[in-house]
C-alpha cells in the first residue's frame, strides 16, 4: 500500500511540478550567486512552492492541469525577469520594479541582447508538456489518493516553514539586496518586500523639521560639514548672469571614453577640444535610482536624492517641487526640453510639470526621421531644437534648454552610415566596440549643434553644460571579453568606480576659456548648484543636497539603486557595504585598490544615512501640484 501511494504521488502533478519548480529556483540561485546548496535551497525556497502545489491539490481534478501549467509559467516568467533585471542593473528585482514590466516594449533592443540561451532552460519544460499535449499525454492522470489530509499537512508545513522564514528575516537589515536575497531566500525577499514596502532607511534618526526650510538647510550643511561662502566672496558667482542655460544629458555616457585615443585616434575629439575651454569634473559620481535617465534629469534639475526603490517620476510625479526651471522662471527666464522619446515613459508627462519645465518637445514633434533604436537620433533632435532656440533667442530673453540624449542608449546599434570611428580589429564585434563608436557619434553631433548656436548668435551668450546621465557597460551585463577589453584602456581591472564615473562639463565662453579640471569629487547632485552660482542665482531658500563645485572642496555623497544602501564617495574612498558598514568594501578613489582598515570613516556611513533619509522626508513633506 505505501509503495503504490509513493508510485502514483512520484506520478503526480503534484510531485512533478513541486520538482520542476524546486529546480529552476535551485538554477536560479546559481545563476544569481553561483550558489548550489541543496539545503539550504530546500529551507529557504520550497516553502514558498509548497503552499501552491498542495493548494491546488485540494482544488477540483479538472482544473489541476491549468492551474499547474499556469503556476510553472508565472514562475518561469518571474525567474527569467529576475536574472535579466540582475544581469542589467546588479540587483533583485521587487515588485516595484516588475511594475515597469510596460517600459519593456521601448527598450526591446536593450533587453533582447540580454538573453542567453542558457535562459530558455526555464522554459524547456513547459514546451515540453506543450507537445505532451499535442500527443494527449497530458494531462497526467489524477491522484487517486484518499489522502488529502496528507497535502493539508503538507500546506500547512508550506506556509508554517514560510512564516517561520518570514519572521526570522524581517528585522534583519542587509544593505546589499542581492546578498538579502540570498539569505533570505528569493521568494522571501520578495514577500518582505510587499510586506514592508520600499522605506529602507526606517531605522535612521533625524532630528529637524523638514518644513522648516532654513533649519532643514542648517542640518544638512551641519552634516556634510559645509561651510557657507558668501556671495560676495564666491568664485565666478554669477559672472553668467542672465545668460541662456543650454544642457545636454547624453545617454549611457561614461567618463572612460573622454580623452581615450585608440591606435591613435580619439574616441571624443571635439569635447576634448572644448574641455580645454571649459570647467571640467573628471570625478562625477552617477547618483540615479531605477528611473534612469528621468532620475537623472530630476536631479539636475533639484539636487534631490532620488527615491531608492521607485523612478521619482512615479512616486512624485503629482509634487510641486522647488527646482532650477522654477528659480530661473523668478529670473525672467523660460524653461523647455526636448526628448525624442514617448513623454509616458518614466511619467515624464507628470515629472515635467512637477519641475515646472514650461514647455517639452517629444515623440511626435521629432517625428519618425532617422530612427536609431528607441527614437529619432540625435542628430534629428539637435536639428529640430534649433529652430526653437532660435525663436527663444529672438524674443531677447534668457531660457534654459534641456535636450535629452537617446542615441547612445544600450545596446549601442549604430546603421552603418553613422559609424564613423575606426575601431581596432580587437573591438570589432564586441559591445565595448559598439558604445565607443556611438559615443564618438554623440561627440560629433554635439559639436555641429555647438558649431550652429555659433552661427545663429546664441553661443556667446549661453551656458552650455555636458552630463552623462547613467553608465552604458555593466559589468554583470557584458562578456568576459568585453570586460577585458574596458580593463585594456583602463590599465586596469573594469570596477565599480569606472562604472560609475560619468563626465560633467560646464563651458561657458568669456568665462571659462581657460580651462580647468577639478579632480575633487562630485557627483550628479552637485550640478545645478554650480550651475546657479554661474549664474547668480540664490539657493538661500532652496534645498539642496549637492554643492557648488567652484567654491567648495570636501564632499560627501551617496547613492542607494547601483549601490547598496549605505554606499558613499568622501574625498577619500567610494564604500559600498555588504549587510553593513562592518562587512563593507572601501576603494581607494586615487589607486582604485580596496582597503584592509576603514574604520575612520564609520561616520560618513552614518551621515550619509542621514542626508538621504531627509531627501526623502523632504519630498514626502512637498505640496502637490
Amino acid at each position: 500500500m505505501k509503495k503504490s501511494f509513493l508510485l502514483n504521488l512520484s506520478k503526480s502533478h503534484f510531485f512533478i511540478f513541486t520538482g520542476i519548480l524546486f529546480l529552476k529556483v535551485l538554477f536560479l540561485r546559481y545563476l544569481l550567486f553561483q550558489d548550489i546548496e541543496f539545503t539550504q535551497t530546500i529551507v529557504l525556497e520550497l516553502s514558498y512552492i509548497l503552499i501552491f502545489t498542495s493548494l491546488f491539490e485540494l482544488a477540483k481534478p479538472s482544473w489541476k492541469p491549468v492551474l499547474y501549467f499556469l503556476l510553472n509559467t508565472l514562475f518561469s516568467i518571474l525567474f527569467l525577469a529576475v536574472i535579466l533585471y540582475y544581469s542589467f542593473f546588479g540587483r533583485i528585482v521587487t515588485y516595484f520594479a516588475l511594475f515597469q514590466l510596460g517600459q519593456v516594449g521601448t527598450i526591446n533592443e536593450s533587453v533582447s541582447a540580454l538573453l542567453q540561451p542558457i535562459y530558455l532552460l526555464f522554459f524547456l519544460d513547459l514546451i515540453f508538456i506543450l507537445v505532451l499535449m499535442v500527443f494527449r499525454k497530458y494531462p497526467l492522470p489524477p491522484l487517486q489518493l484518499n489522502k488529502k489530509m496528507m497535502m493539508g499537512v503538507l500546506l500547512f508545513l508550506g506556509l508554517g516553514v514560510s512564516a517561520l522564514n518570514f519572521n526570522l528575516h524581517k528585522d534583519e537589515a542587509i544593505s546589499n539586496n542581492v546578498i538579502a536575497a540570498q539569505e533570505k531566500g528569493i521568494l522571501n525577499y520578495e514577500a518582505l518586500e510587499i510586506y514592508y514596502g520600499p522605506d529602507s532607511l526606517t531605522g535612521v534618526e533625524t532630528n529637524v523639521s523638514v518644513e522648516n526650510v532654513a533649519e532643514l538647510k542648517e542640518e544638512i550643511n551641519r552634516i556634510k560639514g559645509l561651510e557657507i561662502v558668501p556671495e560676495s566672496e564666491r568664485n565666478y558667482f554669477s559672472d553668467a548672469k542672465g545668460r541662456n542655460l543650454i544642457v545636454i544629458q547624453v545617454e549611457s555616457m561614461q567618463n572612460f571614453p573622454v580623452g581615450l585615443e585608440l591606435d591613435g585616434e580619439e574616441v571624443t575629439p571635439h569635447l576634448n577640444k572644448l574641455i580645454d575651454d571649459s570647467f571640467y569634473f573628471p570625478n562625477t559620481a552617477q547618483q540615479t535610482g531605477p528611473g534612469n535617465t528621468s532620475d537623472a534629469e530630476f536631479i539636475l534639475n533639484t539636487s534631490l536624492y532620488p527615491v531608492a526603490f521607485n523612478p521619482t517620476s512615479q512616486t512624485y510625479g503629482q509634487k510641486k517641487f522647488p527646482s532650477l526651471p522654477r528659480l530661473l522662471a523668478a529670473e525672467d527666464y523660460n524653461s523647455l526640453t526636448f526628448h525624442a522619446d514617448d513623454i509616458s515613459f518614466w511619467n515624464r508627462d507628470e515629472l515635467y510639470p512637477a519641475l515646472g519645465i514650461g514647455s517639452y518637445y517629444y515623440g511626435d514633434f521629432f517625428g519618425k526621421e532617422d530612427v536609431i533604436g528607441i527614437g529619432p537620433s540625435d542628430r534629428v533632435m539637435f536639428e529640430k531644437a534649433m529652430p526653437i532656440l532660435r525663436e527663444h533667442h529672438k524674443r531677447d530673453k534668457p531660457f534654459y534648454a534641456q535636450l535629452i540624449g537617446l542615441t547612445s542608449h544600450h545596446p549601442f546599434t549604430l546603421p552603418e552610415a553613422d559609424r564613423k570611428f575606426p575601431l581596432p580589429e580587437r573591438f570589432e564585434d564586441s559591445l565595448t566596440g559598439d558604445y565607443l563608436v556611438s559615443i564618438n557619434y554623440m561627440d560629433t553631433v554635439i559639436n555641429d549643434f555647438i558649431e550652429e548656436l555659433k552661427r545663429e548668435g546664441i553661443y556667446e551668450n549661453s551656458v552650455i553644460a555636458i552630463y552623462g546621465d547613467h553608465f552604458g557597460l555593466q559589468q554583470s551585463a557584458i562578456s568576459p571579453n568585453d570586460v577585458d577589453l574596458v580593463s585594456e584602456i583602463l590599465g586596469r581591472e573594469y570596477g565599480t568606480l569606472d562604472r560609475l564615473n560619468v563626465p560633467f562639463i560646464v563651458h561657458a565662453p568669456g568665462i571659462s576659456d581657460d580651462g580647468e579640471t577639478f579632480e575633487k569629487t562630485s557627483g550628479q547632485l552637485d550640478m545645478m548648484p554650480t550651475l546657479a552660482n554661474l549664474l547668480g542665482v540664490s539657493l538661500d531658500d532652496q534645498i539642496v543636497f549637492g554643492q557648488d563645485l567652484l567654491n567648495h572642496d570636501s564632499n560627501l555623497l551617496g547613492a542607494r539603486y547601483y549601490l547598496p544602501i549605505g554606499s558613499f564617495w568622501n574625498d577619500d574612498i567610494l564604500f559600498i557595504p555588504e549587510k553593513d558598514f562592518n562587512d563593507g568594501t572601501a576603494y581607494d578613489l586615487k589607486t582604485d585598490q580596496k582597503l584592509d582598515a576603514y574604520d575612520q570613516y564609520r561616520e560618513d556611513y552614518d551621515r550619509v544615512l542621514q542626508l538621504e533619509k531627509l531627501s526623502d522626508e523632504y519630498m514626502e513633506s512637498l505640496p502637490e501640484q
